[in-house]
Order: C-alpha cells, then sequence, then structure tokens
C-alpha cells in the first residue's frame, strides 16, 4: 500500500483511507485510530475520526488487530512553555 508523505488536515479525512501515523500530525483535537494489518506496517487504514472518545472509539481496544490511537492537543502543542521548579 503506497501512501505519498503528505501532511493531512482534518477536510482531507475519511474512514477507510491509507495514512501514517506521521500524516495526521498536523491535525489538533480529534480523536483518531489508525488500524495496521501487522506489527511492522508503517501505513495502516483510519478507522476512527471524531471529536470525543464514544462507544465506538473504546470497541477498537477491544480486537485483535494493532492499532495506534492518535490525539494530538493544540492548547499542550502551543503552550511549549518549560517550567523550572
Amino acid at each position: 500500500m503506497a501512501v505519498s508523505e503528505k501532511k493531512y488536515s482534518f477536510n482531507d479525512l475519511h474512514i477507510g483511507m491509507a495514512v501514517s501515523v506521521e500524516q495526521l500530525s498536523e491535525i489538533y483535537n480529534k480523536y483518531m485510530i489508525v488500524a495496521f494489518d501487522n506489527m511492522e506496517s508503517r501505513t495502516g487504514k483510519l478507522v476512527f475520526c471524531g471529536d470525543v472518545q464514544d462507544q465506538e472509539y473504546d470497541s477498537w481496544f477491544m480486537q485483535t488487530k494493532p492499532i495506534t490511537p492518535i490525539y494530538h492537543d493544540r492548547d499542550d502543542l502551543e503552550d511549549m512553555a518549560v517550567y523550572d521548579e
């Protein structure tokens, strides 16, 4: 499954599309799950994308395929301040 290294925006996404985790790195405040055919795969299929962790989201953790859950919090990434105690 050949996938370009294009970075996707939320509007580009659709369930079932082939993606790598790196291609989703600029999508913020969305819950996403990528399912893989095996542990060595670098590309997988986008199987969930939503605003909340609902029953469908939770169900992906109960099956046998390898998955990667993804959530990039914009506030955490923009607030790159380092605090010294």
